[in-house]
């Protein structure tokens, strides 16, 4: 039997459009007992059966892994356990389900791939590298695809500790595939340029730790501008979030999860900002994330 926890993350970061996420302290937790028969079963921690099969990214993505590799007639009981990531927010739920699902079938199969190999199924499952692979590996990561050979490219970013993701989760969801629909086609010149400055200026203001540069490097206009338009209140959000002087904001991921930055010293942040939270006509939940640096790990269990 193996437990599996995958923790969250949050894509894009502003400018870095499928291409930079984060791994945070929020964790969806699976086990897996292989069964001496073929009967494959799907039990609920907490008794509420969630998400039907058909539609339970973690055993859709589980068996198709096992038949892709021959492993057809392997039996197993999957049990669902705690569930931290909420779904259609954001913050990777989809991406945590299918690497749980890759680490199940990898144990069923005797440990047969690779992290590397890992990180190129959960992509191509997923669609794209930008929450899949921090949450595989952990940290800030940069993740390319290599065209030529499709293979996945990847570098850590060293995020700072000292910063933290202030992360506002609604009660309304926003599904990627809406998400992405309200994008254009077609960039001009001058909006590429602006993100490729600002990812490249982001990525040099935590490396040097220069907070200063973190608003203006957080500045999107691939997503973020069309993206907002879905999130009911998101821009009162954000100006709230600048008058306080936080250290930038952005959409997590696909929305409608907002986040914003601070110091970990910061101790008035959340006494301002959850009485403005009230005034709001949505339900809006304030977590409190770190960095994860471990990504997902599991434990084989008696």
């Amino acid at each position: 039997m193996i437990k599996i926890k995958v923790p969250a993350t949050s894509a894009n970061i502003g400018p870095g459009f499928d291409t930079l996420g984060v791994a945070l302290n929020l964790f969806n937790t699976i086990t897996v007992e292989k069964t001496e028969s073929t009967q494959r079963s799907v039990l609920w921690k907490n008794g509420v059966i969630e998400v039907a099969d058909e539609e339970n990214y973690v055993k859709v993505t589980l068996d198709q892994i096992l038949a892709q590799y021959g492993f057809d007639q392997i039996g197993y009981k999957l049990i669902i356990g705690d569930c931290q990531i909420p779904i259609s927010r954001g913050l990777g739920s989809s991406a945590a389900s299918i690497i749980a699902g890759i680490y199940a079938a990898n144990y069923l199969m005797d440990f047969k791939l690779s992290k590397e190999d890992i990180i190129q199924h959960a992509t191509e499952i997923e669609g794209h590298p930008d929450n899949v692979v921090p949450a595989i590996l952990g940290g800030m990561v940069i993740s390319c695809i290599d065209e030529a050979s499709h293979k996945i490219i990847h570098s850590t970013v060293q995020f700072p500790d000292e910063l933290h993701f202030k992360v506002f989760i609604p009660d309304f969801r926003v599904s990627t595939k809406d998400a992405r629909k309200v994008l254009p086609k077609e960039y001009s010149l001058a909006q590429c340029v602006n993100n490729i400055s600002r990812v490249s200026m982001l990525i040099n203001a935590l490396n040097t730790k220069d907070y200063d540069l973190l608003r203006f490097s957080f500045k999107d206009e691939i997503h973020e501008p069309y993206r907002i338009k879905l999130i009911h209140q998101a821009d009162l959000i954000m100006e709230k979030f600048k008058s306080l002087n936080t250290l930038g904001a952005f959409i997590s991921g696909a929305g409608p999860t907002l986040i914003s930055l601070v110091k970990a010293d910061d101790t008035e942040f959340d006494a301002i900002i959850n009485p403005f939270l009230e005034t709001l006509q949505h339900t809006w939940t304030l977590k409190s994330l770190t960095v994860n640096n471990n990504g997902t790990t599991y434990e084989i269990l008696e």
